[in-house]
């Protein structure tokens, strides 16, 4: 903690949002009144309604978007395949899947053309939900779902119960996602 404390404010929400998305949710909770920097509200800057690098920071690290490497190779035209399926969801809502072996960048490449404010102030306007699945027991899965619907649930007026089972969470994702987040 005394390390974090002496680094910037996106380190302190880097390390709630690992918290909280590795099933540390009780520590995350301790946490969540000394975010620095997080806004629930307008999320545009006032000056000419773009987002800023710094509101930009804060969406995709409230979204669990995992930053950029220390050692980066720029790959612009996969960015910019991805970033093209990602517009078309604004007039074809779906599901844009990014496949490979594994360590070959896929979760980099998506990273990255999720930096583009253009793209997150045109289409995300509610930021995004970043989850990693890899392979899982079913109780790591279960511990993943139930973050998604806790995060997914963060504004209701209802403080719903952790799903029980995958099942239980899969009906409650499917309803958030058809109802409450269609896009």
């Amino acid at each position: 903690i005394n390390i974090i404390l002496t680094k910037d404010n996106n380190s302190y929400r880097s390390f709630y949002n690992a918290l909280l998305h590795e099933g540390y949710r009780d520590l995350a909770a301790l946490l969540q009144d000394g975010i620095p920097g997080v806004s629930s509200g307008n999320r545009r800057s006032s000056m000419d309604g773009m987002t800023s690098y710094g509101q930009l920071k804060t969406i995709l690290c409230e979204g669990g978007v995992p930053q950029r490497p220390v050692v980066f190779v720029a790959r612009p035209k996969l960015v910019d395949a991805i970033k093209k399926k990602l517009y078309c969801l604004g007039s074809d809502p779906g599901w844009v899947i990014v496949y490979g072996m594994a360590g070959c960048g896929k979760t980099v490449l998506t990273a990255e053309a999720l930096r583009d404010p253009q793209l997150l102030e045109d289409y995300f306007p509610g930021g995004v939900h970043w989850i990693s699945v890899g392979k899982q027991d079913k109780a790591g899965l279960l511990i993943k779902l139930q973050n998604l619907c806790s995060r997914l649930e963060h504004d209701s007026t209802l403080s719903q119960r952790p799903p029980l089972n995958i099942e239980e969470a899969k009906d409650r994702l499917r309803l958030l996602m058809l109802r409450k987040y269609p896009r």
